[in-house]
């Protein structure tokens, strides 16, 4: 009974770590880092921006993350939970 304890615990921490760390990334540091999407329809990007962002014809070139964005926020996010 104490073991099933300890690992809904840690689960349960490790999920408010993921959801808060991805709630941080998606909703305040994109809106901080990207206050205007269109500013990069005249504008070049450097390699740091290039792989966490992408510009596709599909969001009108506007950046969207990418798979390492969402692999690094859900990393980081288990790992504080």
């Amino acid at each position: 009974m104490k073991l099933s304890k300890q690992i809904l615990t840690i689960t349960g921490l490790t999920g408010l770590g993921l959801v808060s760390m991805f709630i941080l990334n998606f909703f305040i540091l994109q809106n901080i880092l990207i206050p205007d999407p269109c500013y990069y329809h005249s504008h070049d990007i450097n390699k740091d921006f290039d792989l966490f962002y992408e510009m596709t014809a599909n969001e009108d070139y506007h950046p969207t993350p990418t798979r390492l964005n969402l692999i690094s926020t859900l990393t980081i996010g288990g790992l504080t939970g």
